[in-house]
């Protein structure tokens, strides 16, 4: 599905000795030998570099967070928080803003491992359970870190306490969302009514204890940003990747990326993915599969309002609403 996507941005296309110059703050005297652009965001931009001449590394990942300083700090910050609890990438150095287009950037460590979407292509029943696992446990360590209230927020780290889960509260952020005519258009009248009168008549499935724990949420943990290695015979995370849209939203979030298809089409992947949230100590309410599904619905509902939902994006995301409410 992601693959078809395109930006609705210019790409940037930064100069080997701008890159260069700012490489060096971290590793004097290193040569960048190449920058490579890895395809697949649809906001920011995150390149690989090929380093000689530095004794520590060979390789690193430079990311510009196109949206400003705010998206920035809030993800470095909740890097540096997770490390040793999630497996996230080592942030090695920041700067303010980048000497060709004022952007805010970072050098982190590169993960040497493929994607999760990459290593389910073509696995038999058995290999996408122990998959499962794997992605499992790291979902619980994600959802065991917990806020005093659920909220979005900044580079404190400090929810704000603006989400509201009840029926009404989905109800009035349904209306607020789809009123704006970007959103409206891309929609379409008759299947905004459809979304809301599924809202009107599942919406209590967020508002239960279980969906309302104040957890961290990805809030795009799509397989795509999931490092995957190899371990024996079975698998690890190696890291999770892209932590823009976190936020204290609970659970149903993520679960509810984990059931898109493909993967969460097959029932050895989705049951080794509850074996291994299980396993690592976090439980799993009786009606989970309703919460995930409307907090899916409701996250497709903003995907399409933003900016950078371009033509194709928004195609695939009335597919999935129209899906999710037919289920």
């Amino acid at each position: 599905m992601r693959e078809t996507w395109v930006r609705t941005d210019p790409p940037l296309e930064p100069s080997l000795p701008a890159i260069e110059a700012m490489a060096r703050r971290l590793c004097p005297g290193a040569i960048v030998c190449r920058a490579e652009e890895i395809p697949g965001g649809l906001i920011n931009a995150n390149f690989r570099l090929d380093l000689a001449g530095d004794p520590h590394r060979n390789r690193l990942l430079l990311r510009y967070w196109r949206r400003g300083r705010a998206d920035a700090d809030k993800e470095v910050a909740l890097l540096h928080s997770l490390k040793g609890q999630v497996p996230v990438p080592a942030v090695l150095a920041t700067g303010a803003a980048d000497s060709e287009f004022g952007l805010p950037y970072a050098f982190m460590e590169w993960i040497e491992a493929e994607s999760l979407h990459s290593a389910a292509a073509g696995l038999a029943s058995a290999a996408l359970h122990e998959l499962g696992l794997a992605a499992g446990g790291t979902l619980a360590a994600i959802h065991g870190v917990r806020f005093p209230r659920q909220g979005f927020f900044g580079a404190d780290l400090a929810p704000d306490g603006g989400y509201d889960a009840s029926v009404d509260g989905q109800l009035a952020w349904l209306n607020k969302t789809l009123g704006r005519d970007q959103a409206r258009d891309r929609v379409g009248g008759e299947l905004a009514e459809a979304i809301s009168a599924f809202v009107r008549r599942k919406g209590e499935a967020l508002s239960h204890e279980w969906a309302r724990r104040p957890t961290l949420s990805h809030g795009d943990f799509d397989p795509t940003n999931i490092m995957v290695s190899r371990a024996g015979i079975g698998f690890a995370i190696a890291a999770v990747l892209d932590w823009e849209f976190a936020f204290a939203g609970g659970p149903a979030y993520d679960f509810g990326h984990m059931l898109r298809p493909p993967l969460g089409d097959q029932a050895a992947f989705v049951g080794g993915l509850c074996a291994g949230y299980r396993a690592a100590g976090q439980d799993l309410a009786e009606d989970w599969r309703e919460a995930a599904r409307l907090a899916d619905l409701l996250s497709w509902v903003d995907f399409i309002s933003q900016p950078f939902c371009g033509a194709k994006a928004a195609a695939s995301a009335r597919l999935m609403m129209a899906r999710l409410i037919a289920a």
